[in-house]
């Protein structure tokens, strides 16, 4: 078998692993009120939707920084999504929408704001780090 054509073989089989359903938003500076939630929340424009993986790194630690004269903790993991998705500007949020049965169902709903991505040749995903402030 060829490397082009293993190569492709091989991210068909990554993104069998790509479970869980995110939408890739760009938030502005304005507010909108939600009446689910029953309190203003930020307005977006969805880029697009995607299947994606997080996977946590070996060594993971959550960090304390300072956000809006208060301390939040955050943890930063590797979002996965196919090679074939739209870029991704840094900044962005990949919100979760959908989790599988295999996945941690506390991951529905996390909003993780995407570092940057790192491309590569002939990876079998693009990978995003993302971090997540939790409180």
């Amino acid at each position: 078998m060829k490397a082009p054509s293993r190569l492709t073989a091989i991210r068909r089989r990554a993104e069998s692993r790509m479970l869980d359903t995110f939408e890739i938003r760009e938030y502005d500076d304005g507010y909108t009120y939600d009446e689910t939630e029953g309190e203003d929340v930020r307005t977006y424009e969805t880029l697009f939707t995607t299947a994606g993986r997080v996977k946590v790194e070996q060594g993971l630690s959550v960090r304390d920084l300072e956000v809006g004269g208060r301390t939040a903790s955050s943890v930063t993991r590797t979002l996965s999504i196919p090679v074939s998705s739209d870029a991704v500007p840094v900044g962005a949020v990949a919100y979760c929408t959908a989790v599988h049965a295999t996945s941690d169902p506390t991951l529905l709903g996390a909003a993780l704001v995407i570092g940057g991505p790192a491309p590569g040749s002939q990876t079998t995903a693009r990978r995003l780090e993302v971090t997540e402030v939790l409180s």
